[in-house]
């Protein structure tokens, strides 16, 4: 009878303080209607990364440093694509003050040339790998803990097509003002929608980073305990 006694109603089982909270109403933390991981979400990350496998913990760290690396080689092209707009809004700028008709020929040619090769960094920044600068390429996703906690970064499109950035072409060089002030208007968004894009990268890195250290923290107290019980001969 002692064994089969049920618990009191009026004790808790485990101890105050650790029931489980509800989750929150709502999407999940870093989801897709979620574009950064809040420091609330990063934390539960980490709580539920603290329920520990060791070969978890080394395939998990692995992962989450192979994705550092992915968003790094993407922070790279992502840097190029802002100075070449950069050099086109300059450009354009030149164009539009100078009255030579041969400097603005030079200046439309080298705004065709620029944007085009927007074209050809999305295409390069696979280098063998995920591309996370080509619209129609897959999400970079992990998932952390036992919770299936998921952090997801989508792809970014910075082709200059409309599907991308969606920059239309100086049909008639410097001569058509409204085609010049499409280009002008497009090439200032776009430059916001990439500079955001690169901000992200730059957020996501140091959240994996600080994940990473986590993961790379308990495999090495793992590895000094597995250490300290080896026998001595």
């Amino acid at each position: 009878m002692l064994f089969n006694k049920p618990p009191s109603p009026t004790r808790p089982r485990r101890g105050a303080g650790h029931e489980p909270r509800p989750r929150p109403a709502g999407p999940r933390p870093n989801g897709p209607d979620t574009p950064l991981m809040e420091p609330a979400a990063l934390d539960r990350a980490l709580r539920h990364a603290a329920w520990r496998d060791p070969r978890v913990e080394r395939k998990k760290f692995t992962e989450v440093y192979s994705a550092v690396r992915t968003l790094e080689r993407t922070a790279a092209y992502v840097d190029q694509a802002l100075e070449r707009l950069a050099e086109v809004a300059e450009a354009l700028r030149i164009g539009q003050t100078t009255e030579h008709d041969l400097m603005r020929g030079l200046q439309a040619a080298r705004i065709e040339e620029v944007l085009d090769s927007l074209d050809r960094l999305s295409k390069i920044a696979a280098d063998g790998k995920l591309n996370l600068l080509h619209g129609e390429s897959e999400s970079l996703y992990l998932d952390f803990g036992h919770e299936a906690f998921r952090y997801v970064l989508p792809p970014f499109d910075l082709r200059r097509g409309p599907k991308g950035l969606d920059i239309p072409h100086l049909k008639d060089g410097f001569e058509n003002s409204s085609d010049v002030q499409a280009v002008s208007q497009a090439v200032r968004l776009a430059h916001v929608r990439v500079s955001q894009f690169a901000a992200r990268l730059s957020h996501d890195a140091g959240m994996l980073v600080r994940m990473a250290k986590t993961y790379e923290a308990d495999i090495s107290v793992e590895t000094e305990e597995g250490a300290s019980h080896t026998p001595v001969d």
